[in-house]
């Protein structure tokens, strides 16, 4: 595709620096060159040059390297320019780039677009070059890469293929009736059970990028005194927490992340919940369920020492009725310092639900807690989790499951029909949807939204 402007932009960050790179990529860029370095670097080679503004004066040196098109990132002709990071100089090689006409200033992730629009990349590589820069862990960059390299697309496109593929035999059915083609029923069985067990597997890893890329949200809930804010801190190692003996003490939401084997979680403290007319302490607890509403795995902290224990615990099952059905649940029985008991988890026959015994004065099972919530967040897989994951935005595991949905109503429907139109039709459609997550269909609506988050330069 071939664009009208030329673009330019700053790939550093602003302010002062050692060093400041300038990228310029479009039809003009063989103009900016001669206008800037008199002449055309010598492609894929250093190129160490003066650097000239509007008259010709020498105003920095520095590398020049040139990348002829398509064999660049935007499959365009691209300069960049890296000199020293004076902001002065870098306004002033920019003033004097973009007073050639048909050259500007690049709009967020402009670049990256092209290289998109181009086809030098699909639509996860250009998403993971954005999660690159934004991984706030070891695991999560490596992940980007993964899907900046292309597995997490080579995943995608071999499900499209089988797809496609078993679209291919229906539809030869229903389009050439003369031909008395016949498959049987046995092999469409098949190779359904093997997308949709495939389907199901993409969603986990998606899941599981997506836990990477924006962490677990983890809640901590339950009565005043109960020691919520001491367990927050504990989890933390540092007393972000107000601790105090007086119920209520946290009024409003204290958010703080931490890193628990490569995995970031938000952990959030919250306002006691219970029955109450102070109007400040309300408003709290109004905050607190907003945000069990929006985590995903709920800590409900028990006071193990009280002395009418059985009542606390009828009150937790009464409050976690309200709670999200597919939200993860911990019990945590604190204080067992106070009953002379070591920390350990175990699970409730009953209800299913986890219940850690801990106690947050002396630290005895913050680590089972820490373990546990890994464990929870990554599934039983935990040898092979890092390794099988790749980045994955909100956008993939939202279109990921309605793939899920779209596939198990239409297994269901073709065992009991056997209906082969129907089935084509909702392969189709499910392909459709895989063309969205790697951006063969998608609207300008869609492109803009995602790249337009991206940085300037990119």
């Amino acid at each position: 595709m071939i664009f009208d402007d030329t673009i330019v932009a700053q790939s550093t960050p602003y302010g002062r620096s050692s060093v400041g790179i300038l990228k310029i990529s479009g039809t003009k860029s063989k103009d900016v060159a001669y206008k800037i370095l008199g002449k055309i670097p010598i492609k894929k080679y250093v190129n160490y040059l003066s650097f000239l503004d509007s008259s010709g004066a020498i105003i920095d040196k520095g590398i020049a390297l040139w990348f002829p098109s398509p064999h660049s990132f935007t499959g365009e002709d691209v300069l960049e320019l890296q000199g020293h990071g004076n902001p002065v100089i870098l306004d002033l090689l920019i003033k004097t780039i973009t007073s050639i006409d048909h050259v500007r200033l690049a709009n967020p992730g402009e670049f990256s677009e092209r290289a998109f629009l181009n086809g030098k990349i699909d639509l996860i590589q250009a998403e993971s070059i954005m999660d690159l820069i934004h991984s706030n862990s070891e695991e999560s960059i490596k992940s980007s890469l993964r899907s900046l390299q292309g597995l997490f697309s080579k995943k995608i496109h071999t499900l499209i293929n089988n797809i496609l593929h078993l679209r291919v035999l229906i539809e030869t059915i229903i389009n050439f009736p003369e031909d008395d083609i016949t498959i049987s029923n046995n092999k469409i069985n098949t190779e359904l059970d093997i997308i949709v067990n495939d389907i199901n597997m993409m969603n986990k890893i998606a899941y599981s990028g997506n836990i990477l890329k924006e962490g677990v949200k983890v809640v901590i809930v339950g009565e005043p005194n109960s020691g919520k804010s001491s367990i927050f801190n504990s989890l933390l190692l540092n007393d972000t927490s107000i601790v105090t003996d007086i119920e209520g003490t946290t009024r409003d939401l204290i958010h703080e992340c931490i890193n628990i084997g490569g995995i970031i979680f938000q952990i959030t403290d919250t306002a006691g919940l219970r029955t109450t007319k102070n109007t400040i302490e309300i408003l709290g607890i109004n905050k607190t369920w907003q945000q069990i509403n929006l985590s995903d795995h709920i800590l409900y902290v028990i006071d193990s020492s009280h002395a009418n224990q059985l009542k606390l615990y009828q009150v937790f099952l009464n409050l976690s009725k309200k709670f999200p059905s597919k939200t993860r649940l911990t019990i945590l029985f604190n204080k067992s310092d106070i009953l002379d008991k070591k920390a350990y988890l175990k699970i409730d026959k009953k209800t299913g639900k986890s219940k850690i015994f801990i106690s947050a004065k002396t630290g005895d099972g913050i680590e089972i807690l820490k373990d546990h919530l890994k464990q929870e967040a990554i599934g039983l897989n935990v040898n092979n989790f890092f390794e099988s994951v790749f980045s994955a935005r909100r956008r993939h595991v939202n279109i990921l499951q309605l793939i899920r949905k779209k596939i198990q109503i239409s297994q269901i429907n073709w065992k009991k029909l056997k209906n082969f139109e129907l089935l084509a039709d909702d392969l189709r459609l499910v392909q459709n949807y895989f063309n969205k997550i790697t951006g063969s269909v998608t609207s300008d609506e869609v492109l803009d939204s995602i790249f337009s988050n991206f940085c300037i330069g990119k």
